[in-house]
Parts: C-alpha cells; structure tokens; sequence
C-alpha cells in the first residue's frame, strides 16, 4: 500500500466518523452525549460540525 492510498483511506474513514455523528445528532444525541461515546470534549465535537447544522436546528425551532 503506498502513502497516497493509506492517506485517501483514512479521508473516506474520517468523513464516515463525521457522517455517522451528524447522523447521531439528528436523531438526539446532544454533543456532550458524543464527546462522552468518542471519549473527547464536547468542544472538539463542536468544530466536527458544520456551522449549516447550527441554522437548521434554529431554523426549525422558529
């Protein structure tokens, strides 16, 4: 295996991680609940976030 591919392996594996913590949010899943799981701050699962995720939420709370 050559740098590159271990290097595009680990983007696909990171862009899993982010997707399946976008999906846990929507289904409940406060941020404090994910940095628990993950074992991180809850402020390293806030910069994982789109800044988008922060309007849709306000979005449907109006």
């Amino acid at each position: 295996m050559t740098n590159e591919q271990a290097e595009q392996i680990l983007k696909e594996l990171e862009m899993l991680r982010k997707l399946k913590l976008m999906e846990m949010f929507d289904k409940g899943y406060s941020q404090a609940q994910l940095a628990q799981i993950l074992g991180v701050s809850q402020p390293t699962i806030s910069r994982m976030f789109p800044k988008a995720s922060g309007k849709k939420k306000a979005q449907v709370n109006d």
